[in-house]
């Protein structure tokens, strides 16, 4: 089950009172006291106290960041006063650090939906560059010639629980890769001195996470690729070919995905198998209760009892990976496997091996009845 929603979408996309549904430009006002100064100087001061812990470490005694303000103050201003890009760029950026993924997943769809819904009048407006000022908030985002300002905070989102060991980011699973390429003993040491997690403790990490955990961030982390999709697409709509590019945050979000389907693949496999397993329907009569066989002992209720009840099982499985794994062929290949399972013996043979010849050789070695003549 995926993270409950963390925005309130009916409050922050209601039109502003007045004659501009997107409200005011608040940029029209200097004072450092303007709720898009006290934003954007929140976002900094926030920055700043991130890049000093990561230099320092938290033994360096710098004060953790706060992005509370921009949470409360950014909320405020899109709910209450204008309807602006650059302002819904920094709570997405408070969200991925707050609310993780399903933070994430909110802040792409307030994006999409402030696109959709207030276009014409959606701040910051085009000036003398055109529409690369309206949408560079959002490049920003993603980055062009560089890396974008939600690509570092992505990777340092919790991937794991853990009681003795943990919680670990993806940035963490990176460094323990890593690591193990390191051949050298007293190198790889050191590296582990300066701060580099070995993939030993990735691994027990793992051991002690509860499998719901990984269901919920297998599924946020979808619907964040869902909504970063639908997020781009509207842009592609109303700016065309100035719509912002998107490739590295897609790419980071996939590689996340594709790290979580890796360490947790066995929790999140026995879970869907687990799930299957409930859902498979009794025998024809039963009911759905456990059946009582001739030695009296009762069969577990959803347990796998027939054929059709394992290829059910098969295809919940089938369907885990297209939604896990859309870019591996396992789903595919499990779903011809049902089909074949589900064909009689001539007609697999026939599609296995569609040389005539060969197969009427190999029904007369397996003694298989030749079907009638042009059937085969």
């Amino acid at each position: 089950m995926a993270s409950p929603p963390v925005l309130d979408f009916d409050k922050l996309l209601a039109p502003i009172a007045g004659d501009n549904p997107a409200g005011a430009d608040l940029r029209a006002d200097p004072s450092p006291t303007s709720y898009y100064y006290r934003v954007k100087d929140a976002r900094s001061a926030a920055r700043a106290a991130e890049r000093q812990l990561l230099m320092e470490g938290e033994e360096g005694g710098t004060a953790p960041p706060d992005w509370r303000p921009i949470l409360r103050d950014a909320s405020k201003v899109l709910a209450e006063q204008s309807k602006d890009l650059e302002i819904a760029a920094y709570l997405v950026e408070a969200l991925v650090r707050s609310e993780g993924f399903g933070g994430l997943r909110d802040g792409f769809r307030l994006v999409r939906e402030l696109v959709e819904k207030f276009w014409d009048g959606l701040y910051p407006l085009p000036d003398e560059e055109g529409m690369e000022t309206r949408v560079a908030p959002i490049t920003g985002l993603n980055g062009e010639d560089a890396e974008g300002t939600l690509i570092n905070p992505i990777t340092r989102v919790d991937i794991t629980e853990g009681s003795s060991v943990g919680p670990f980011a993806f940035l963490h699973y990176q460094q323990a890769v890593a690591l193990g390429q390191i051949q050298d003993p007293a190198a790889r040491q050191r590296r582990v001195e300066d701060g580099a997690v070995p993939m030993e403790k990735i691994q027990q990490a793992v051991v002690e996470t509860p499998t719901p955990f990984f269901q919920n961030l297998v599924e946020d982390l979808t619907q964040c690729q869902e909504e970063f999709g639908k997020m781009g697409a509207a842009f592609q709509d109303k700016a065309g070919s100035h719509a912002p590019p998107t490739a590295n945050i897609r790419e980071v979000l996939e590689t996340v995905l594709g790290a979580v389907n890796s360490i947790a693949k066995d929790k999140l496999a026995m879970a869907v198998a687990s799930q299957a397993g409930e859902e498979a329907p009794g025998e024809e009569g039963q009911g759905g209760t456990a059946a009582v066989g001739g030695n009296g002992q009762g069969a577990v209720a959803g347990a796998i009892r027939t054929r059709e009840d394992a290829f059910r099982t098969l295809l919940k499985v089938a369907e885990y990976f297209r939604r896990a794994e859309p870019h591996t062929p396992v789903s595919f290949a499990l779903e011809q496997v049902v089909r074949w399972g589900r064909m009689p013996l001539p007609d697999l043979l026939k599609e296995l091996i569609p040389d005539d010849s060969a197969r009427t050789q190999f029904f007369k070695m397996v003694g298989i009845p030749p079907p009638p003549e042009g059937e085969s």
